[in-house]
C-alpha cells in the first residue's frame, strides 16, 4: 500500500479534469501544485459583501463592479474575472500568499474563459462567508502597504490573527523595498499606522513562492495518511476470513488502496472488493473536492 501515492493520483486527476490544469510534468509535491492551483481560486458559494470606507470604483468600470457584486452575493463562479496565470499550474500569486488578497477584473464581456482584462483591478480578501471589497488599484500596487492598512481600519477581527504582540520592525518598508524582498522570496512583517505589526496574513511563502500554507497541508495529509497505513496489519485478523471467502491464499501479496468518500477514509482490498472505514473525513480546504460514493463500496 502506498496511500500517499493514491493520494497524489487523486489530487492531479481533481486539477486535470475539474480545473484544466496540464499535469503530465509533474512528478513530485503533487500536493503543493494542488493546494496552490486551490488557494488561487474562490470557491463558488453565496458570501456577505463588505465594502471599505475608501472604495471608490472608477465610472467607467461601475458595470464590472456591479456584475462582480451579484456574483459575490448570489455564490456564482468568480474565476472568469480572476488572472489567465490560474491555469498555469507553475504559477505563484506572491500577493496573495503574502497579504491573502486576490485580484479581479472588471471587464464585462467574455473573452474565451476569462472576463476580458482591465487596467484597474479590484483587490479584495475573500473567506469562507465574507468578500471583503478593499478598493480599485493598479497593477502597480501589490506591494502597496494601504492595502493592509485598509483591511486593518474596516475589519480587524477579521486579520486579528496574524498580529504580532509586542514585535514592531525596525522601520516601514517602502513599496519598492517589499517589492524587492517579494521577488527574492523574503517573508516580511506589516506595520500599520496605529502600530499593530501584522505578519503574513497569506501565510507567507517559500523560495520557490508556494505558499506555506501548500507546504504545511501537505505535511500534515501526509503524516496522517502514514498514521492510517499503520492501521491496516492490526486488521488484519479479522478481515482474513472473509478474504479467504473471496479466493485470498495464505501468503499472497495484498494491494490496498486508499479511497475517500464524501464521509471518511476507506482501505480498499481492491482484488477482493472490500473496503473498511478508517476515519471519518475532517473539514479542510481540499477535502470536499474529492468525492465517491460510499454505496460504489462493498
Amino acid at each position: 500500500m502506498d496511500f500517499k501515492a493514491d493520494w497524489h493520483d487523486m489530487l492531479k486527476e481533481i486539477m486535470g479534469a475539474k480545473w484544466g490544469l496540464d499535469t503530465k510534468g509533474i512528478t513530485e509535491d503533487v500536493p503543493v501544485h494542488y493546494f496552490n492551483a486551490a488557494q488561487r481560486r474562490i470557491p463558488v458559494k453565496p458570501r456577505a459583501l463588505l465594502v471599505s470606507d475608501v472604495f471608490h470604483c472608477p465610472p467607467e468600470h461601475l458595470l464590472g463592479w456591479t456584475q462582480i457584486k451579484k456574483k459575490v452575493e448570489q455564490g456564482q463562479d468568480l474565476s472568469p474575472h480572476l488572472s489567465k496565470l490560474i491555469d498555469e499550474i507553475g504559477k505563484t500569486d506572491l500577493m496573495l500568499s503574502d497579504w491573502g488578497v486576490y485580484h479581479l477584473h472588471l471587464g464585462t464581456e467574455l473573452k474565451g474563459r476569462y472576463i476580458a482584462r482591465t487596467g484597474p483591478l479590484l483587490f479584495a480578501r475573500v473567506t469562507e462567508d465574507d468578500f471583503y471589497a478593499i478598493s480599485i488599484y493598479s497593477h502597480d500596487d501589490w506591494t502597496d502597504a494601504d492595502i493592509v492598512e485598509t483591511i486593518h481600519r474596516n475589519w480587524p477581527e477579521s486579520i486579528a490573527h496574524w498580529v504580532l504582540k509586542g514585535m514592531q520592525p525596525a522601520e516601514k518598508l517602502t513599496s519598492d523595498q517589499r517589492k524587492t524582498l517579494r521577488k527574492k522570496r523574503y517573508n516580511s512583517f506589516v506595520q500599520v499606522s496605529d502600530g499593530t505589526t501584522y505578519a503574513p496574513i497569506g501565510g507567507g511563502y517559500v523560495f520557490s513562492g508556494h505558499s506555506i500554507f501548500a507546504i504545511t497541508e501537505m505535511d500534515k495529509e501526509h503524516d496522517f495518511l502514514e498514521c492510517l497505513e499503520r492501521l491496516i496489519p492490526g486488521l488484519m485478523p479479522k478481515l482474513l476470513p472473509e478474504l479467504h471467502k473471496r479466493g485470498y491464499l495464505e501468503g499472497a501479496d495484498i494491494r490496498v488502496s486508499l479511497v475517500l468518500t464524501d464521509l471518511a477514509y476507506f482501505a480498499h482490498f481492491t482484488e477482493y472488493n472490500i473496503a473498511i472505514e478508517l476515519q471519518k473525513r475532517r473539514p479542510g480546504p481540499w477535502r470536499t473536492a474529492i468525492s465517491r460514493n460510499a454505496k460504489d463500496l462493498k
